[in-house]
């Protein structure tokens, strides 16, 4: 009898791969690798369907046991070919899910990574012991983006490829550039790939002063290694450079989830990403008391996703699970 599915994660930086048992609701194994971005577009299409092959390995299921396969990708998709069309950290045209079903002749799902994990939250997180019908889950990471539930129903838009957030404008001067190739969008200032970029903007603008005293000028070698843990990690540990450039990133972001807000008035947002969820006192804490300065709408609740760094595995796996009906 067939009870597992398969769950792709894919990202820019990792990517993740599951085995879910539907009846349990639970992983049997789980693994995750760096990305091969660098290798190109097929080595990214290779290595999805590797790991598929490696986790029904090493969980000694077979095919036969395997309802399909569901993969979150980072958009913007091409949902007519099933591939990745040139996301903003994945510069190519990634084709997945032929791969996978030329190799596997199972059903696959292939979905905006943050509109799986909406759903994902909606099935198995937030939405799980209570009704909720208006939800918006956001992530921040290595880059931003969201899912949107509205009254129960996935928004994907005409191409798939609603919630792209992190390309809403943060600030109309465009001093920054975002990895879609235009300026003063949110991600170009706040998720991970970005916030390097914006330390050295507030530095050269003199809006923060890093003296060579500084944990946060030692920790980054100079301020020639910044990266974003770097700058959490120095505010954790009471970094006045830190703190001011994490209370930079907490105004951007209280921006960026007023005009959610403004836009889709949900009842629950959910937070998700490593930049939020490894950092939650500097991030929601401080962000949640500056969201009023925008939002027209009312504050829904606000709070970090109960599936953690696994949300975009249950995405995933729910979204496999809704195309095959079983949801």
């Amino acid at each position: 009898m067939k009870r597992y599915v398969v769950a792709v994660d894919l990202g820019a930086t990792n990517i993740r791969t599951a085995i879910v048992d539907v009846e349990k609701e639970c992983f049997l194994a789980k693994i995750k690798e760096k990305t091969k971005v660098a290798e190109g577009a097929q080595a990214i299409s290779t290595q999805v369907v590797e790991n598929v092959r490696n986790i029904m390995k090493t969980c000694n299921v077979s095919l036969n046991e395997v309802i399909g396969i569901g993969v979150g990708a980072p958009g913007p998709l091409d949902m007519e070919k099933g591939a990745i069309t040139r996301a903003v950290n994945i510069p190519y045209f990634v084709p997945i899910r032929q791969p996978l079903e030329d190799e596997y002749s199972l059903p696959v799902a292939f979905m905006n990574d943050t509109n799986a994990a909406a759903l994902g939250e909606l099935v198995f997180g937030a939405g799980r012991e209570r009704e909720i019908r208006y939800l918006v889950f956001v992530t921040i990471s290595t880059g931003i983006g969201a899912g949107i539930i509205d009254d129960g129903r996935l928004i994907k838009g005409k191409d798939g490829n609603a919630g792209e957030v992190g390309c809403i404008t943060v600030d109309y001067r465009g001093r920054l550039k975002c990895g879609c190739g235009r300026y003063g969008h949110w991600q170009a200032y706040s998720s991970g790939a970005a916030i390097p970029n914006f330390v050295r903007q507030l530095v050269e603008e003199g809006e923060v002063n890093v003296t060579e005293e500084s944990l946060l000028y030692n920790m980054t070698d100079k301020l020639t290694k910044i990266s974003a843990k770097a700058v959490y990690e120095s505010a954790k540990k009471g970094d006045k450079a830190a703190l001011k450039i994490v209370d930079e990133l907490a105004t951007i972001n209280a921006v960026g989830i007023a005009n959610i807000i403004n836009a889709y008035n949900p009842e629950i947002i959910t937070l998700g990403g490593p930049i939020i969820l490894q950092n939650i006192k500097l991030t929601i804490n401080r962000m949640l008391p500056r969201i009023r300065d925008y939002a027209v709408n009312r504050i829904p609740e606000i709070i970090p996703t109960p599936l953690g760094e696994d949300i975009g595995l249950y995405g995933a796996a729910a979204a496999i699970l809704r195309k095959v009906g079983k949801i």
